[in-house]
């Protein structure tokens, strides 16, 4: 690990990239480690560490998370859930089902049902220029309190953009993270002062204002930053840490957590998550019911 660069971006290797683009995209053969293999002439054991070791976590949890996004994008196609399934390369209908609640927290029906409703409540909060922070977490502002507090920085953000931080302690987040934090209204920096102990990613998506439906639940094409090199609470000082946005790389885990129904919960006050105004930290400065969908 290296200090002086927090970010740890993998060093581009075209072999290795070029099978993780296949797999992102389904191309045949390349939906499982076996596939991979064959198409890279290399044998399962060698391939999998190989790209566990440029990936910084597992090869089966990329293949999950994509086999969900590429569900995700055939129901924003308009497809329904069947085609969904078989387009994902799941061959049931629970395991696909199962393996897709578990990444977006909802059915692949729900989901489909529910996606137009979602996105539209949160394109009414980026178009109110309001500064806010949402926090989505499963224990109140006063647990798990820390001496020393992380400040997070975002950079490069489009204006009028929504941000969504999260603290996770995998690269890849399935469901919903540790810690989610919404940031509206210009707002591109929050400091953690509540978190349990642990080792966490910190990692960002922006959602720009005007991309359209896609651009809220199939993330390909936003703009995004994963810190490779976890942070560690509680922390020895106080710290900082800048994530400055850049397009998607090959080596980025696919990102499934449905965020608009992430950011509903979390104005609405559900599950520990809390609204509150910039410079006002862990503090919980009210709570709104909106009325949107659940």
């Amino acid at each position: 690990m290296s200090a002086e660069d927090p970010l740890r971006t993998p060093v581009p290797r075209q072999d290795v990239d070029r099978l993780l683009s296949a797999a992102r995209a389904g191309e045949p053969g390349a939906s499982s480690l076996e596939g991979l293999a064959a198409t890279a002439h290399l044998s399962r054991f060698h391939l999998s560490r190989l790209l566990k070791e440029h990936l910084g976590f597992p090869l089966r949890q990329f293949l999950a998370a994509a086999r969900v996004d590429r569900g995700i994008e055939v129901l924003l196609d308009g497809h329904d859930v069947t085609r969904s399934q078989v387009e994902s390369g799941h061959e049931s209908a629970s395991s696909y089902t199962h393996a897709f609640a578990r990444h977006t927290g909802m059915a692949p029906s729900r989901y489909r049902q529910q996606m137009r409703a979602l996105a539209s409540h949160l394109v009414r909060h980026m178009n109110d220029v309001t500064p806010l922070v949402a926090l989505n977490r499963d224990y109140g502002a006063d647990e798990h309190r820390q001496s020393h507090g992380l400040t997070i920085r975002v950079t490069g953000a489009q204006q009028g953009s929504a941000l969504f931080v999260a603290l996770n302690p995998t690269p890849i987040i399935v469901g919903r993270p540790t810690i989610g934090i919404a940031l509206l209204g210009g707002v591109e920096e929050y400091e953690v002062t509540s978190i349990p102990d642990g080792t966490y990613y910190a990692m960002v998506v922006e959602l720009p204002r005007g991309q359209g439906l896609r651009g809220f639940f199939q993330m390909d094409a936003n703009r995004r930053q994963l810190a490779r090199t976890p942070i560690t609470f509680p922390l020895a000082a106080p710290q900082s840490l800048v994530l400055e946005l850049r397009d998607l790389l090959p080596t980025d885990p696919p990102i499934t957590p449905n965020i608009p129904k992430l950011f509903l919960d979390g104005v609405r006050g559900r599950g520990g998550a809390q609204v509150s105004n910039p410079g006002q930290g862990d503090s919980n400065s009210g709570q709104s019911n909106t009325g949107e969908p659940g």
